[in-house]
Formats: C-alpha cells, sequence, structure tokens
C-alpha cells in the first residue's frame, strides 16, 4: 500500500521544478537585460560578457561557471545567488545587494564592488585582486583565502572582525563619492570596454 508522504513527494518535486527557469549554457552576450526580474533562474555556465543588469533581481539565482565580464550590475539584486566558479573581471557591481551569496572561487578580478551590501556573503578562495571595494560592507563576509592584493578600500569599507587588510596586500585610498548616474542607452551595446590589466 503506497503511503500518503509517498503519493505526495511526486507533486511537491513537479511544483519546485515549475518554479525555475533553465536558461543555462545560454549566450546572452551584451543582452539588455536591465530592470528584469530573474528570481531563482538556472544561468550556469551561460556567457552574458557585457550583458546589461542594471537594477536586475536575481535573488537565489544559480550563476556557477558563468562569464559575467564586463557586466553591469550596478544596484542589481543578488541575494542567496550561487556564484561559484564564476568569472566576473571587470564587471560593475557597485551598490548592489549580495547578502547571503556564494562567490566561492570566484575571479572578481578589478570588479567594482563599491559601496556593496556584501553581508553574509562567501567569498571564499576567490580572486578579489584590483577590486574595487571601496565603500564595501564586508562586516559579516567570509574572505577566507580570498585573494585582495592591489585591492583598494576607503575608510568607509568595513571588513569582518580581526581581518587584517593591510597584510592581505590591500591598499587605502579616498573614497571616490556619489556613483555616476547609468547611462540612458544600454551599456552592454554601446560601451567599449577597456582590457583587462589581470592575466586570463
Amino acid at each position: 500500500m503506497t503511503s500518503r508522504r509517498a503519493q505526495n513527494t511526486p507533486v511537491l518535486l513537479l511544483l519546485r521544478e515549475q518554479s525555475w527557469v533553465n536558461l543555462s549554457a545560454t549566450d546572452l552576450r551584451r543582452a539588455d537585460c536591465d530592470g528584469l526580474w530573474l528570481p531563482e533562474v538556472n544561468l550556469d555556465r551561460s556567457c552574458m560578457e557585457a550583458a546589461g543588469l542594471y537594477h536586475a533581481n536575481l535573488t537565489q539565482a544559480s550563476l556557477v561557471s558563468v562569464n559575467l565580464r564586463h557586466a553591469d550590475l550596478k544596484t542589481a539584486i543578488l541575494r542567496r545567488a550561487r556564484r561559484a566558479l564564476a568569472d566576473l573581471r571587470g564587471a560593475r557591481l557597485a551598490e548592489t545587494d549580495l547578502r547571503d551569496a556564494d562567490f566561492t572561487e570566484a575571479d572578481l578580478r578589478e570588479v567594482n564592488l563599491r559601496k556593496a551590501n556584501a553581508h553574509s556573503a562567501v567569498f571564499r578562495r576567490s580572486d578579489l585582486r584590483l577590486a574595487d571595494l571601496r565603500g564595501t560592507d564586508l562586516s559579516t563576509a567570509d574572505l577566507l583565502q580570498a585573494r585582495l592584493t592591489d585591492a583598494l578600500a576607503s575608510n568607509h569599507t568595513r571588513w569582518p572582525a580581526g581581518f587584517d587588510h593591510a597584510a592581505a596586500g590591500v591598499v587605502i585610498t579616498e573614497d571616490p563619492g556619489p556613483e555616476p548616474p547609468p547611462l540612458l542607452q544600454p551599456p552592454g551595446i554601446t560601451t567599449n570596454h577597456p582590457p583587462l590589466r589581470s592575466m586570463p
């Protein structure tokens, strides 16, 4: 005789599958996705290089091994998003909501994280060399084995208790002030991005 629990299990699995949009391995280079709501979307292994994601909602999205080089994610919502092993070199994440996001082993060289909220975000073994962390709230972030050589910080950057940013090679400089307003045209289509200074 089939138990009531066994009868209900397929229904629960079906509901979970319906709530996720699977866009894994999609080519979205230079796509204009500004302001889109894409919570719980699966974009694993997608190419989103230079995509415009200004003010997009990617809450609890899966972006494992995604290419987001030079993408514009200013003011985007990335709470609980999984970005393990992602390539975000030169991406713009200024003023983003990164609470509880997972950047384990992500490549964040030259990324703009100014004034981002990274409460409880995980940056274990991530590469943050040359990143701009001025005004970023990292007070409860996990920076275990993160590489921070030549990353920029200011007196407004908040670090975890006991974290020695000087020993990690962080450079303290002046705060840049308010972030410039977004461009009216889609940035991914019209912006010529400078070459990355970091090695491939």
